[in-house]
């Protein structure tokens, strides 16, 4: 397996990708995760346009973060 990171984006899941990484690898993992728009009240953008809340399973922030986080934890000295 390619050990080099220095300087490498890995592109994909997430999820996925931490698993195939050996432990101590990273200084630091950055991560864009998902939107969390399960909005329980209205949201406007400064221009004052609506944002719809979503209900799909892509959203579920809480369910990824627990995950992410432990995976991500275990990569980092």
């Amino acid at each position: 397996m390619k050990t080099d990171f220095k300087n490498k984006i890995i592109n994909g899941d997430s999820l996925k990708e931490l698993k195939k990484i050996p432990r101590e690898t990273f200084d630091l993992i950055f991560a864009d995760p998902p939107y969390n728009l399960q909005l329980k009240s209205e949201l406007t953008r400064p221009d004052r346009s609506k944002v719809s809340a979503v209900n799909d399973k892509w959203d579920q922030f809480e369910n990824f973060k627990k995950k992410w986080s432990y995976l991500g934890y275990r990569k980092l000295p």
